[in-house]
């Protein structure tokens, strides 16, 4: 339809009263169409040619339109067209401030009617109250109610139902008995609402037990209240929250005591307690119980129904719900093909989530991101990683950006099937899609390089280097797994102490004897004993890790994923029992470390006590069951670590604990070099032993003929 045209006051002589049948023609036109904005042009256009009688417009149409589109600002250029508003006028106006939770304008609202000399009356105050409710403003709530009844309004218990709300919304169930007890000394009587609204600050607070105390309340009133179908949806959900399934049940039987019809909303809150429980016999005698009544579900209740058939394992009953519902005609959305994905997904039935998603596609349903991030999971969890992927760049043509969820299930898979190259792929794509990774990624990448790293080691893979005058991991999933690390720590995660024991095992020397013999060779000296052990308290990292294994710790130490190690103790207590078998190791290395420095100031050293964890195991013996005490992998590890470097200990592992005695960590840390060279043994510093290293060498050279000055 096309709208005449505005009159364009130029001197040309117009017939008022024709325009304005025209315009009005045209302002209803647009109104119904919605077009909001369109109108109040036309009005604002009417009044600057004075053509404009606002009395032939009805007021509340216009507002109810603002009120469903949330158009604050066109509701306030309509109120100030109107010459002489009246306190009707205002509530209207405030009523779109409310619904569209914009608190500002409703205080706006109250300044204008002071300005119209008008005295604000209970029900804008109430309206005022409910806005700042609904957004969350409890305390400006509260200072209206005061500044309300300063100004001789008396509240009623509409006033009072708004108050409680809020309270209920923001879980402040003190206040909101607070208000209720003002209500009670005030002798207003309340009303279903007030009941309900406390009932719900219960149990948002998690305050059950006084949720029904209200409803004994509510029915011990002079004339007993009746619960509704809210009373009964604010009780259900008190109980679920509280993780009261079973009792929640039981209020869902007062829907049938006081013969409560409801509305689907009551029944989905009932669903919605019993789905990660996944009752799916009671979801099921929820949904007779609606069929019976007449109430028709909503998609939302279908999703609801869904879902617990998915927790229950019931995928096929699932799909049967989906059906019933086209059957009998019903729209089905996105909204229900979301959580029977997510039904196939918790039923790991990846079969019938890829027909699903084919079915979608069929009917043109575009998936949401959660849609396929269930999908993907689905597939990802039946170990079929491929056709995820293939899914994955399926998204991206139907213009799906994968988030942080998306990447992380796909990294997880790619960990779990050991595929690194399809990892490293992903992890370097989520960068560019300029999705942040989350610790979930970091950790996975690193796992990934950590189980790389170790295929090396086991493959006979040169790992080290040597050419620094000390052993060195030089190995490509080393790099990575340091730069990954390094990278999370920057983008500010703490990393757990998974991740810390994941980078340290990348910085494992590999258990390979003649490469540790070759590490001594490099030394350039040799013991009294042909026990290479002796020596490896000579070496950086005690020729079992890497030395940034040691900054790798002291760092996690100052974010507090590890203990501090700490040397006030006499004797010296090391507790492991925590920690992973890496940190661990590194953590006794570290003790080790700073041992040997007292050991060169001259201190005395103290005997080492290691503390392990012990695990239970029971064994038939003819005298019955017995519980039998034994080491776990940690403890094993640690005593088989102090075995390679040579340290004598004391105890078994067992037992939870071990010791080194002080005098066997002096003879270890100091152990009898055999050498040309004066001094006492044992007393070789790191510029003596690299000189010892350099004259070997030139030594060997000479015996081989090379007498090159390189």
């Amino acid at each position: 339809m096309e709208l005449p045209a505005l009159p364009h006051p130029n001197g040309i002589c117009v017939n008022k009263r024709r325009h304005l049948t025209k315009h009005s023609s045209s302002y209803n036109h647009l109104l119904k169409q919605g077009r909001i904005t369109d109108c109040i042009n036309l009005l604002e256009d009417m009044e600057k040619s004075g053509t404009l009688d606002m009395s032939k417009i009805y007021h509340a149409r216009f507002y109810d339109m603002c009120k469903g589109r949330k158009a604050v600002d066109e509701a306030f250029r309509f109120t100030k067209l109107i010459s002489n508003p009246t306190l009707s006028t205002f509530n209207m106006l405030m009523s779109v401030c409310t619904n569209s939770l914009d608190s500002e304008g409703a205080f706006r609202v109250l300044q204008l009617v002071e300005e119209a000399g008008l005295k604000a009356d209970c029900k804008l105050y109430t309206t005022l109250i409910s806005t700042c409710a609904k957004c969350g403003k409890v305390d400006r709530m509260f200072e209206v109610f005061h500044e309300m009844v300063n100004s001789g309004i008396e509240p009623n218990v509409h006033t009072y139902g708004a108050l409680i709300d809020g309270c209920a919304k923001a879980g402040q169930v003190a206040k909101a008995f607070g208000a209720y007890g003002i209500l009670r000394s005030k002798n207003v009587k309340p009303d279903r609402v007030v009941f309900n609204a406390l009932i719900t600050a219960c149990g948002q607070s998690g305050a059950v037990d006084r949720a029904f105390d209200v409803l004994a309340e509510m029915r011990g009133e002079t004339h007993p209240i009746d619960p509704d179908h809210i009373t009964v949806g604010a009780l259900i959900k008190a109980c679920s929250n509280a993780g009261q399934v079973d009792r929640a049940k039981e209020i869902y039987k007062l829907m049938d005591e006081y013969k409560i019809k409801g509305t689907p909303d009551v029944y989905t809150i009932a669903i919605n307690s019993c789905s990660q429980t996944g009752d799916w016999e009671f979801a099921l005698s929820v949904y007779n119980d609606m069929k019976k009544k007449d109430v028709v579900p909503d998609e939302i209740f279908l999703s609801a129904l869904i879902d617990v058939a998915g927790h229950a394992g019931r995928v096929d009953a699932a799909f049967d719900i989906l059906e019933e519902a086209r059957t009998c005609g019903m729209h089905l959305g996105i909204i229900s093909y979301s959580s029977l994905m997510g039904a196939c997904c918790n039923a790991k039935s990846w079969g019938k989530a890829l027909e699903l998603y084919v079915d979608m596609k069929s009917i043109r349903i575009k998936p949401t991101i959660s849609t396929m991030n269930a999908l993907i999971t689905a597939l990802c969890e039946g170990d079929q990683l491929p056709k995820a992927m293939e899914i994955f760049y399926d998204m991206k043509r139907l213009g799906l950006s994968p988030n942080t969820i998306t990447y992380s299930i796909l990294l997880v898979a790619s960990e779990r099937k050991d595929d690194t190259e399809t990892g490293i792929a992903l992890f370097s794509q989520a960068k560019k899609d300029g999705v942040a990774p989350n610790i979930t990624m970091w950790r996975c990448m690193i796992g990934m390089c950590r189980w790389r790293y170790v295929k090396a080691c086991t493959l006979g893979e040169n790992v080290l280097s040597l050419n620094s005058g000390r052993p060195q991991v030089d190995n490509r999933w080393t790099s990575m797994a340091l730069t990954v690390y390094r990278e999370s720590i920057s983008a500010g995660f703490t990393p757990t102490m998974e991740v810390v024991s994941e980078v340290l095992g990348c910085l494992q020397f590999p258990f390979d004897i003649s490469l540790k013999s070759e590490i001594i060779e490099n030394l350039g000296v040799s013991a009294d004993t042909p026990r290479y052990p002796n020596l490896f308290s000579l070496v950086e990292g005690f020729a079992e890790y890497d030395p940034r294994a040691f900054s790798l710790l002291e760092e996690a130490a100052s974010l507090g994923v590890v203990p501090v190690v700490s040397f006030k103790q006499n004797p010296l207590v090391v507790d492991v029992k925590t920690l992973q078998i890496h940190t661990a190791e590194v953590y006794i290395l570290t003790v080790l470390k700073g041992l040997k420095h007292r050991l060169a100031a001259g201190a005395k050293l103290p005997n080492l006590t290691i503390l392990l964890p012990v695990e239970k195991a029971q064994m038939e013996s003819p005298h019955g069951e017995k519980t039998l005490h034994v080491a776990g992998r940690l403890s094993q590890a640690v005593a088989a670590l102090l075995r390679r470097l040579g340290l004598p200990y004391q105890g078994n592992e067992s037992y939870g604990k071990i010791r080194v005695s002080g005098l066997a960590l002096r003879r270890w840390l100091r152990p009898k070099l055999a050498s040309p060279y004066s001094g006492k043994p044992g007393e070789f510093g790191l510029s003596q032993l690299q000189l010892g290293s350099g004259i070997t060498h030139q030594q060997r050279n000479i015996r081989t003929g090379d007498l090159s000055l390189e």
